[in-house]
């Protein structure tokens, strides 16, 4: 008995040295390549972020942003996504040159509003139609808005905003 475990101890030992030595050869070639392409400054800012995810209340759909830094310009922009909830294709909702954020859908699911300040104005509620079609402003407030929830019945919006200045009075 003492013999058969000294057998399977050496196989075990073996074993372990065989996958050490596969591991090694096969780690080998990414140690060059991490060496010569580090991780940079300018490789975080390329990175795109993803946020604000949200069901839809019937959760066949998800709504999130995706928000990337543009240097030349020195600003962030962002842009409302969809996607069918099993992982079937995402789609751009809103175009890359009008930042977007903060998606919300509507009690019933038919509308998907969101923010975004357009035409260098302040940033006011938009609203999409599940089905397509283009944005439709529902807000037109002096002061930007900065937050909103929709009424348990669709047909209303609590929005939340600073107070006014004398200049946007």
């Amino acid at each position: 008995r003492a013999h058969s475990m000294n057998i399977l101890g050496a196989k075990s030992s073996l074993n372990r040295c065989h996958f050490r030595v596969v591991l090694v050869l096969l780690l080998l070639p990414l140690i060059g390549v991490a060496e010569e392409s580090r991780f940079t400054l300018d490789h975080q800012l390329g990175l795109a972020d993803i946020g604000s995810p949200r069901v839809s209340p019937e959760g066949k759909f998800i709504a999130y942003t995706i928000s990337r830094r543009d240097l030349e310009e020195d600003e962030a922009r962002s842009q409302v996504w969809m996607s069918a909830s099993d992982g079937g294709r995402a789609t751009a909702l809103t175009h890359e040159d009008q930042s977007s954020w903060r998606p919300r859908w509507s009690p019933d699911g038919r509308y998907l509003p969101f923010l975004s300040a357009r035409d260098g104005k302040k940033a006011q509620v938009w609203r999409l139609y599940r089905g397509g079609g283009e944005a439709v402003a529902l807000t037109e407030t002096p002061q930007s808005v900065s937050q909103f929830e929709w009424s348990p019945d669709s047909r209303r919006l609590l929005l939340v905003l600073k107070d006014a200045t004398q200049q946007e009075l």
